[in-house]
């Protein structure tokens, strides 16, 4: 009985929260709903001042594979996502946000993938849903993140120029190829040189369902791009991209790829970003004129 319970989950699901209660009994029920049972779920609560850390100790007192820490300070975001990856036992990894909801067979159906694609594949993810704060549908949603080229290279320039929300990070991942890279970083779009990392470690497969359900505010910038599109901002705009991009490049030259296969990741990925800039202020200078022409044309 003792090595049973210390027998490793083939999965770890890792659920960083702060001040979660609004959505966490939801988001814990739908894990614990999943078809797929072999899982551990790693909560990490980075020191939450509501209800929170009752929450789950009620639903850890139900189920023995819930395991359950709580830091002594609040380290951060970015500590707190990768706290739960060190935490981790199983061979394969998810991080679950406290506000979203997955299907009962999204575990097992990305199992399955990984499983019948083998180890060349790093990341297999469902298609999502995106839903408001009250669960109603926004939108169905495309990440295009199917990453299925045989040579590193071609998959980093595939996953910048399509990237968007970057919803395959709630994706299953091989935890031995996350440990490769340097997890969530603690800046703006830290989230960024990670996927890229992983991009460059193996393929992306989407599994054809919708299965992930993440919850997002209409009313936030991400949802309206075009605020991005002001003269006012573009200059700075500008400059925050810029640093981005570098961030990005650091990443992948310190990777432990060769030295050969590092340069050209960072030369690949220079030249995807500048593709994307391109095709990005191509679409301000549309936005832009076609925005004149309807003053134009309403001023009469």
């Amino acid at each position: 009985m003792a090595d049973e319970a210390e027998r490793a989950p083939r999965v770890s699901l890792g659920m960083p929260i702060y001040n979660a209660q609004r959505y966490l009994r939801s988001s814990i029920e739908s894990v614990l709903a999943q078809d797929f049972t072999d899982f551990e779920l790693i909560i990490s609560d980075n020191g939450s001042t509501d209800d929170t850390w009752q929450i789950c100790q009620e639903y850890a007192s139900r189920d023995p594979r819930i395991r359950l820490y709580r830091n002594e300070t609040n380290v951060g975001v970015a500590g707190n996502f990768n706290r739960v990856v060190e935490l981790a036992r199983g061979e394969l990894f998810r991080w679950v946000a406290y506000d979203d909801l997955l299907a009962p067979s999204l575990l097992s159906a990305c199992v399955e993938e990984l499983d019948r694609s083998g180890p060349g594949t790093v990341l297999a993810y469902p298609r999502a849903d995106l839903i408001d704060d009250e669960g109603e549908l926004i939108k169905h949603y495309e990440d295009h993140l199917d990453l299925r080229h045989r040579l590193a290279v071609g998959r980093v320039a595939a996953a910048e120029r399509r990237r968007t929300l970057l919803n395959p990070l709630y994706g299953l991942i091989r935890l031995a190829g996350l440990r490769r890279t340097g997890l969530e970083r603690p800046y703006m779009a830290g989230d960024l040189p990670l996927i890229m990392e992983l991009a460059a470690i193996g393929e992306f497969h989407e599994v054809p369902q919708t299965l992930f359900y993440r919850r997002f505010h209409v009313g936030s910038s991400d949802s309206r791009p075009e605020v991005w599109w002001s003269p006012n901002r573009l200059t700075a705009e500008h400059f925050v991209k810029l640093r981005r991009t570098g961030r990005v490049m650091r990443a992948l030259a310190d990777s432990d790829h060769p030295r050969g296969t590092r340069l050209s990741l960072v030369v690949t990925y220079a030249g995807a970003w500048a593709y994307r800039e391109s095709r990005a202020q191509l679409a301000r200078r549309t936005y832009r004129l076609r925005s004149l022409v309807r003053r134009t044309a309403e001023a009469g």
